[in-house]
């Protein structure tokens, strides 16, 4: 708390430096003004708590000064103190918010309780600004939060339309009146290679930045919002209610804008017209299929419109599809890795040659391989999905490759122990939870084991103390949060699993040997 004493007479001003008990409320900062013109300098340089302030000075006048901090500084807190009783003098400081007004010669009573008296109220009122600046802050994270399961509600047929109709209004910029409305979905799928990476395969943290870059897009006009979805078969959904006829447009300025941010193009499925609201449903669903039924092998054109009649591979392609898995099936049980990775080519070759090979089709061709792999590991975990190029369009060559590399791993044993496999699922945990609150006795509980085991083994597996690991995970984010994006600290503070934005602050330095704003500053200038 700073203090500013504003009087023309040099021996009021030390009479208030002499008889106020600033020790006792742990004020050292005293600055003293003999005018009003001086007042204002160092209210802008040092934005003083409270004031005390004479009424007749020269150049300019307690009444003026008084009208200018209450413009400028509403928070401060002033007590005026004149030799003149004049109610043209005792008007400003009612007028004004003074909290008290006292005669000269000064009382040394008087002035201590009205001091105590301003120093009081300024403490309960930043204490209350403090508060409502947090809450503030806690309905910041919470709206994104919100808006996602309220919408992902609606367009699923989940939630009423009237409930947040006023809401769309006059939070979102919606129209009063919507006719129709096209919905597009957003599929991380495709993206593997450049997006989901560049925020270490983080879908969740990924999703939330790309929704804003729709958003910014989609706000000059408010043709739209874009949401994270809470159903299944895509991460972003995009609600258009405005400029319907030129949505298709409005997807490939979308698509622009994130190949100009981040290199890479999405998959972007894309309904019909239909009616709102009673249209929205079937166009979800329109939307999801879309993208379900792309074709992965298309080199071109990453907007994908609703087909009435969508596309099929023929009972020629089906039936070769399950020709191959029965060889597949033949390889595992011989145990064979040489004829397993044959099975593997040949269904390479085959993939290439097709003219149309679906999203869904690949779903489900996925689906029946892990049934088939568990086979050679039953408790195996079995992972088959990146599959796409540094472009992020289906490869038919990781696909092969990604398949032998697994088919490897399965035939070759489990080598882990029970303590690794434990540690591994506790280092997953971590990452898919490292935003949250996050003790030692936490994680003791959610994995069966105390404590000091829990400390030890994941000690003697990696190497390295748990906490350590969880600074370096939450560190690590912050960091691709402070390249990409334009949050504020405090945000990306609570992002990362850190309430106090000056603690994260100091943990990151000693992470990295830089403040935030300094490795912010560091990656804009490469």
């Amino acid at each position: 708390m700073k203090v500013l004493i504003v009087d023309d007479e040099k021996h009021v001003r030390e009479a208030i430096r002499y008889f106020v008990p600033w020790e006792k409320h742990h004020i050292t900062d005293i600055y003293e003004a003999s005018n009003g013109q001086e007042a204002m300098r160092i209210m802008q340089e040092q934005q003083p708590a409270i004031v005390f302030t004479d009424m007749r000075m020269p150049l300019m006048d307690g009444a003026e000064l008084l009208e200018w901090l209450h413009s400028h500084y509403p928070h401060t807190k002033t007590i005026v103190i004149s030799g003149y009783q004049d109610f043209n003098y005792v008007k400003p400081a009612i007028v004004y918010g003074g909290t008290d007004y006292l005669l000269k010669p000064l009382n040394s009573k008087q002035l201590i309780a009205a001091a105590e008296h301003a120093f009081k109220l300024w403490l309960e009122e930043e204490q209350e600004r403090h508060q409502a600046h947090r809450q503030n802050m806690q309905l910041n994270v919470l709206r994104p939060l919100y808006w996602d399961k309220m919408l992902s509600d609606l367009v699923a047929g989940q939630a009423s339309f009237q409930e947040v109709r006023n809401s769309l209004c006059e939070e979102l910029g919606m129209p009063l009146f919507v006719a129709e409305c096209r919905v597009a979905l957003i599929s991380l799928q495709g993206a593997d290679c450049r997006l989901l990476q560049r925020f270490q395969g983080d879908v969740g943290l990924t999703s939330f930045v790309l929704a804003n870059v729709c958003n910014e897009v989609l706000a000059p006009k408010q043709n739209g919002f874009a949401f994270r979805s809470w159903q299944g078969g895509a991460e972003i959904v995009l609600l258009l209610w405005s400029a319907v006829a030129e949505a298709q447009e409005e997807m490939h300025r979308i698509n622009e804008s994130i190949r100009q941010t981040y290199g890479v193009q999405m998959d972007i499925g894309l309904s019909l017209p239909a009616a709102f609201p009673e249209g929205l449903q079937t166009a979800f669903r329109q939307a999801r299929q879309s993208l379900n039924e792309r074709n992965l092998l298309q080199r071109e054109g990453r907007i994908h419109l609703f087909r009435e009649q969508p596309g099929s591979s023929g009972p020629e392609e089906s039936y070769a599809f399950e020709e191959q898995l029965d060889k597949l099936r033949i390889a595992v049980l011989s145990g064979d890795l040489d004829k397993m990775e044959r099975v593997v080519d040949g269904w390479s070759d085959q993939l290439a040659g097709l003219p149309l090979f679906t999203e869904r089709q690949f779903q489900q061709l996925q689906a029946e391989i892990s049934e088939v792999l568990r086979r050679l590991r039953p408790d195996g975990e079995i992972s088959l999905e990146l599959c796409y190029d540094s472009e992020g369009l289906f490869s038919v060559e990781n696909w092969r490759s990604q398949l032998k590399a697994l088919l490897q791993h399965l035939s070759e044993g489990n080598t882990q122990t029970p303590d690794s496999r434990l540690v591994g699922e506790i280092r997953q945990y971590l990452q898919q939870n490292y935003a949250q609150d996050m003790t030692l006795q936490h994680i003791a509980e959610r994995f069966f084991i105390s404590r000091e085991n829990v400390s030890r083994k994941f000690k003697q597996i990696t190497g390295e103390n748990l906490s350590d690991y969880l600074t370096g995970l939450r560190v690590d984010k912050a960091k691709t949060l402070l390249q990409n994006t334009n949050l504020r600290l405090s945000q990306i503070s609570e992002l990362v699993g850190y309430e106090d934005e000056k603690y994260f602050s100091r943990v990151f330095k000693k992470s990295t040997g830089q403040s935030p704003r300094e490795y912010r500053k560091q990656g804009e200038n490469q």
